[in-house]
């Protein structure tokens, strides 16, 4: 049924459960994994003038190390085929960056956790899931973790 499944990992505990639940699917039907954290080191220089190289800026931080080699160790114990890997955004949302990338990886499924929020926190700080749902014509699966433990989808 599927032969690629798009994962978004950041770290949180509902990327880490939507990892989780792509780790089965991909088990369950011999697909690969293709795990992927969007960073953003910044926008390109506005003049051009810095040449070709972006402002320099941290673009692995502890969370995202740690998210990555989570992956990597997971991969290896469940014996799934995949990959993981860090994409920068450049200042682009990371729903644009995942819908590209499902694009060129042809994709059957794009699995990603989300944080749930609601009210003013999701008017303020928006939803990469509701975004890449409307942006993109691949299933997605979205995996809520929420505080008792239990995974909703």
């Amino acid at each position: 049924m599927y032969e690629r499944i798009l994962v978004a990992l950041d770290g949180s505990p509902s990327a880490q459960r939507a990892f989780a639940e792509a780790l089965e699917l991909a088990r369950l039907t011999g697909a690969v994994v293709e795990a992927c954290c969007v960073v953003d080191r910044g926008k390109w220089p506005a003049d051009g003038s810095s040449g070709l190289d972006p402002e320099p800026v941290d673009m692995t931080g502890p969370e995202v190390s740690a998210a990555l080699e989570g992956a990597r160790v997971l991969l290896r114990e469940t014996g799934v085929r995949g990959n993981v890997r860090t994409i920068d955004a450049y200042a682009e949302s990371a729903s644009t960056v995942l819908a590209r990338l499902a694009d060129e990886i042809d994709a059957d499924l794009i699995v990603m956790g989300t944080h749930g929020r609601q009210g003013l926190q999701r008017f303020l700080l928006g939803s990469v899931a509701e975004s890449l749902v409307r942006s993109t014509d691949k299933p997605v699966l979205v995996v809520r973790h929420d505080a008792s433990g239990q995974a909703r989808r």
